[in-house]
């Protein structure tokens, strides 16, 4: 009975670490409940083959190797080849701890083999495998590279770990070495089992605070980065303001000045002057002054950087939506285009808005000679190196979409190079 409980103990304690272990990597496919449930149904068909068909090692092995994958690509947004690269290094691990430990009992007992022990040491036996087990894939995450938004586990979180295999380790000398009673060393058993399990808690409950920290402080920056922004179009506006209206002087002056002239090299100079003034005063005016700010920002950057931007927004300005929420989508989008288009060949931006289905639409595309990586949300992949910086922007825009009940399509035409984004929202029923 006790080792048949032990089977289910162990499966379990393997979904727990396999859980912690993929979730640092990636993100989860499904809630942490869901995810929890699924692997315990997978890994416990393990327990159950092993304590009502057959206990055999090739298909413990198999099993657990085959639970481990399948755990990896079902609850995890891990690519097929690296769940299953890294299921082999966790099954391996896990094996290599169980035979080192049986190499090195008979050494430590006197005995030449322990088919003679008794089922509680061998369940303390398996516990202390398992803990060396855990130990090894807690250092490995360490070092393992994904991307820089890993969750390191700190160096102090290991005496946790490390007293338990003292304690464990203990109370297996206690049972091997002293004569005491069945109840007392199944008392041993049950502590031994209770501290492993608390011990993998603790880092998981560390990996999930830590995750919710990572989050509220992705939200921060973006929030800061909004209001950063937000103050920048707003200076924009002031400045853009006065200079239309110097301009405006202007053109009356030099008008004035033509008026008065008979010399047609003068009359030439006044002209370029005046086509310049009307071409600076007519950027954009949409009837959407924020829109109009963000527009005339970009004509600029994207002329100091030789991109070609083009823009319609004469049938809809996008007057439904917020100030905030304009900065937020067209800001993130625009900016991700100009960083395409500077690596590009061809560099060009198209920004249109207009209505379809009495939905707004707004269409980006931008030449991107180098085809973006998307993850299973279908969200591209930031390239920069600090992916908790960066890669806010996409989030930003999903966000901000759902409030206007919206939709966003993301589309890379391997033939011509174009990346095109084109949001759907439904401005009426905005909260305003």
């Amino acid at each position: 009975m006790l080792v048949n409980l032990a089977f289910i103990v162990v499966f379990f304690v393997e979904m727990l670490i396999a859980c912690i272990f993929f979730g640092n990597l990636s993100d989860r496919k499904t809630p942490l409940l869901s995810t929890v449930l699924i692997g315990t149904v997978i890994f416990e068909i393990g327990a159950i083959i092993n304590i009502f068909l057959i206990s055999n090692i090739f298909l413990n092995v198999s099993y657990t190797f085959f639970a481990t994958f399948m755990f990896s690509i079902l609850c995890f947004n891990l690519k097929k080849i690296k769940g299953l690269f890294y299921s082999v290094i966790l099954v391996a691990a896990s094996n290599f701890f169980e035979i080192l430990l049986t190499l090195l009992i008979p050494s430590l007992t006197g005995n030449v083999a322990t088919d003679f022990q008794k089922p509680i040491e061998l369940v303390i036996e398996v516990i202390i495998s398992k803990v060396l087990y855990f130990i090894c894939v807690m250092i490995l995450l360490n070092f393992i590279k994904e991307d820089n938004n890993k969750i390191k586990i700190p160096i102090s979180f290991f005496v946790y770990p490390s007293i338990l295999m003292f304690s464990v380790g203990s109370f297996w000398y206690i049972c091997v070495t002293e004569n005491i009673e069945h109840t007392n060393q199944i008392i041993l058993t049950v502590v031994s089992v209770a501290l492993f399990i608390s011990t993998i808690f603790l880092f998981f409950a560390y990996q999930i605070n830590a995750k919710k920290e990572n989050k509220l402080l992705i939200l921060q920056q973006e929030q800061d980065k909004i209001k950063t922004d937000i103050s920048y179009y707003e200076i924009l506006e002031k400045q853009n303001t006065n200079l239309r209206i110097y301009a405006h002087d202007a053109r009356n002056h030099l008008s004035a000045i033509r008026n008065f002239n008979e010399n047609p090299e003068i009359e030439h100079y006044i002209s370029e002057m005046l086509d310049n003034l009307n071409k600076y005063s007519n950027v954009c005016h949409s009837g959407n002054k924020i829109l109009d700010v963000i527009i005339d920002k970009y004509v600029t950057e994207c002329g100091i950087n030789n991109i070609e931007f083009k823009y319609d927004v004469k049938n809809n300005n996008l007057i439904g939506l917020e100030y905030h929420d304009t900065v937020s989508i067209l800001g993130n989008l625009l900016d991700n285009a100009i960083e395409a288009s500077i690596n590009s060949k061809e560099r060009y931006i198209t920004f249109e808005t207009d209505f379809r289905n009495n939905y707004s639409v707004i269409i980006i595309s931008n030449s991107c000679d180098t085809s973006p990586r998307f993850d299973d949300n279908k969200t591209p992949i930031t390239t920069k190196k600090n992916k908790l910086l960066h890669g806010l922007g996409m989030i930003s825009v999903k966000r901000t979409i759902k409030k206007y009940d919206g939709d966003i399509g993301i589309d890379y035409d391997k033939n011509q190079n174009i990346f095109a984004v084109t949001l759907m929202l439904d401005l009426k029923t905005s909260e305003n």
